[in-house]
């Protein structure tokens, strides 16, 4: 060890620790900020109540993207109405009501209302959508099935059975379609028409190869007293509509090729795109 003069030593001592004192504040800069605790389920309650003046009750949080509390409510008001997620900030001082959207423009509100059971993945809506009970019009004789949910009336649901026509007619695709009525008061009638026709298929085609653009209304002639059956199997597909959390027609689901089942809404910019993304499988749903 390197001896010091006494007068070296009183003027080296308070330089070192000075120097320590700076490499200790350093250290203490550079480590890492422990992240709030998430709000507790009362914390989230007691701000959601608030700004809804009591309407709104807050059943149950969960993780969010960066930081945020998601928060399954229900409304007093309102107890038929399906619950919703909105978005609870750090420290529970702020709501944030509305779409939150992903960096890739996912909607992360579906996500999330998927994750907790709120709305049904598109797998599990691929699935029910391929049951009997939705007594769907399959057309087409091979390749990967595109499952469309689709309205008598809808415009771009008769844009996308145009289009659609050569692929299924080449046998390069097979469409799944449940019929649905949701656009217009007529709807009910004409799907109800298409449905109970003894060919289902040649109704649809008849609705769409007399489909009027300027009106947007299906050519097939309404059924003016459909059955209870009818009226409920169109109710069901409505519903099914809505849990897989469609919010227009077309609602479309297929399998792609990374293994997922992927959903889409509205009319597709490109069908020989999508059609490129499809394959037969892993789901029996998608011809596999």
């Amino acid at each position: 060890m390197i001896a010091l003069h006494p007068r070296a030593r009183r003027v080296l001592l308070p330089l070192l620790l000075c120097a320590a004192g700076s490499l200790a504040l350093s250290a203490q800069a550079a480590a890492p900020t422990t992240a709030p605790a998430a709000p507790s389920l009362a914390k989230v309650q007691a701000l959601i109540s608030s700004a809804s003046h009591g309407r709104a009750v807050a059943q149950s949080i969960f993780a969010g993207p960066g930081g945020l509390t998601g928060a399954v409510v229900t409304y007093k008001d309102a107890p038929n109405a399906p619950p919703s997620v909105i978005w609870v900030n750090d420290d529970a001082s702020a709501l944030l009501v509305g779409k939150l959207i992903g960096p890739k423009g996912e909607d992360l509100d579906k996500q999330a209302a998927q994750k907790v059971g709120l709305l049904l993945a598109p797998a599990q809506a691929l699935a029910a959508a391929a049951q009997p009970a939705t007594k769907a019009i399959m057309v087409g004789s091979k390749g990967p099935v595109l499952t469309a949910f689709v309205d008598p009336n809808c415009i771009f649901c008769h844009l996308l059975y145009q289009q659609l026509e050569p692929l299924l007619a080449k046998g390069t695709l097979r469409a799944r379609f449940v019929v649905v009525a949701v656009v217009k008061r007529s709807s009910f009638g004409k799907a109800a028409a298409i449905l109970g026709a003894k060919n289902p298929a040649a109704a649809l085609q008849q609705d769409q190869q007399a489909f009027d653009p300027k009106t947007e209304e299906g050519g097939i002639k309404p059924d003016a007293a459909p059955s209870k059956a009818l009226t409920d199997l169109i109710s069901a597909n409505n519903a099914l509509m809505s849990k897989a959390g469609g919010d227009g027609t077309p609602m479309l689901l297929f399998c792609s090729k990374d293994g997922s089942v992927q959903q889409l809404e509205g009319l597709p910019r490109d069908v020989n795109t999508l059609l490129a993304e499809m394959t037969s499988g892993p789901a029996p749903a998608c011809g596999g």
